[in-house]
């Protein structure tokens, strides 16, 4: 890792891009966070996943369409007030169901010194705000619902914060061309890909980048 924070840090100061699940932490929260709320779906994520057996129909649904998966665990929280998805995090984090990763964590903070340090998820940003705030990173973009009346709707506002959409959000919200970037899914690499420097792990390691060495 000394090697890479020394490369880091030889250029000018910029932009930091951390994916959250399975990247920073260990662990997805928003699978988390669908399995507690698995049995109480609203409508538009019942529409996707029946009533049978909703989590294998989830199952299914990530094996062929991650981006869409992760969108109907984020419309999950449809009719949950910001305050009760905060709670669900908290209780997710507090249960160990998902934990922060100590190495990534560590490397953002490092890189913190000189950059900018954002995480860019696929999960909701609610969710991804809880989890980094345990991290001390405050730049969180993520999957983001409508709020009507102090409730979150079912509609998912853009970006869409998955594959080419993460382009289109990094491009938009932080920067034409981050200095890093790192994620774990073969849904990261078009971000990857933007970056001057970029490394993988997880499903991805050493996959068109380098593999993080811990």
């Amino acid at each position: 890792m000394n090697v890479l924070l020394d490369q880091l840090n030889a250029l000018p100061p910029g932009d930091a891009v951390f994916d959250l699940d399975n990247t920073l932490l260990v662990g997805d929260i928003g699978e988390a966070t669908l399995r507690r709320l698995i049995h109480r779906l609203p409508p538009k994520a019942a529409a996707h996943l029946g009533t049978t057996d909703p989590w294998a129909a989830y199952e299914a649904l990530a094996a062929r369409d991650w981006c869409g998966a992760g969108d109907v665990a984020a419309q999950a929280l449809a009719g949950l007030s910001p305050a009760e998805v905060q709670a669900i995090a908290t209780e997710v984090l507090d249960s160990g169901d998902v934990r922060l990763n100590p190495h990534t964590v560590e490397l953002a903070r490092k890189l913190s010194e000189r950059h900018r340090v954002w995480i860019l998820t696929g999960s909701a940003e609610l969710l991804g705000k809880v989890a980094a705030a345990r991290m001390g990173i405050e730049r969180v973009i993520g999957l983001r619902l409508r709020e009507v009346e102090g409730r979150l709707s079912d509609e998912l506002l853009p970006p869409r914060t998955c594959g080419e959409g993460k382009v289109l959000a990094t491009r938009q919200l932080i920067s034409e061309r981050p200095v890093f970037a790192i994620g774990d899914s073969p849904t990261d690499l078009p971000v990857l890909r933007l970056a001057t420097v970029a490394r993988t792990l997880g499903k991805i390691a050493g996959r068109e980048f380098p593999a993080l060495e811990m």
